[in-house]
């Protein structure tokens, strides 16, 4: 049976490491995670960490931050290099980083996922407020005591007021309004979207809360 680890890399270990990926969509989104991390974040406070397994295989990679006060772990990038996917090593990573959130106390945690990775969130058992600008899927929710492991359970028995919580309104400022923005073939594509959410997309239910928050404060 694999033994596997997290291995914190550094700008240039992740140079290095990522110039081993042979397929070339591969390269490019490791690449793009590169300029991005660069222009926001500094390396020198946190990197990228990687799944590894004995032979020191770089399996999956991710870049996260905790903020200062341990309110939010914001996952910003994730992936697995095409020879390494469907073997579970994503979802072995994720379960690994929300352990050390979890170890941490910290309150919640956001993601945004793009439309052609929602499949592999399904799996994970999270739900979506919106689109942000971009028509990515936002996700917001509290980390539950156990980390990745229990938010389908949470999700599951908790309503959207909840989990929403005194974040409503940042969780609005993301979402409003850009599903109105979207064009016509946009839109068509949108809708085959949330109908694969299902109830995972609560986007209304959303608004519904917010008019009631206003209603209340009138």
């Amino acid at each position: 049976m694999q033994k596997f680890h997290l291995e914190h890399l550094n700008r240039n270990d992740y140079i290095d490491s990522i110039a081993q990926i042979k397929d070339k969509k591969s390269f490019g989104f490791a690449n793009l995670a590169l300029h991005w991390w660069d222009r926001h974040f500094s390396w020198k406070v946190h990197g990228c960490i990687t799944l590894s397994n004995e032979k020191k295989e770089h399996l999956c990679y991710i870049f996260y931050k905790i903020d200062r006060y341990n309110e939010y772990i914001t996952i910003h990038n994730i992936f697995t290099p095409l020879q390494f996917r469907r073997k579970g090593y994503a979802s072995q990573l994720f379960e690994r980083v929300f352990q050390i959130a979890d170890e941490k106390r910290v309150r919640r945690f956001r993601i945004t996922c793009v439309p052609q990775s929602l499949n592999f969130y399904l799996t994970l058992g999270l739900v979506y407020w919106g689109i942000n600008r971009l028509g990515d899927y936002y996700c917001d929710l509290p980390l539950p005591k156990g980390g990745m492991p229990q938010i389908e359970q949470m999700v599951k028995n908790t309503d959207p007021e909840e989990l929403a919580g005194e974040y409503i309104h940042n969780i609005v400022s993301k979402v409003k309004g850009n599903r109105e923005k979207l064009d016509s073939a946009q839109s068509i594509i949108h809708e085959v979207h949330t109908k694969k959410l299902e109830e995972r997309y609560l986007y209304d239910e959303l608004m519904i809360l917010k008019k009631k928050r206003l209603d209340d404060q009138g």
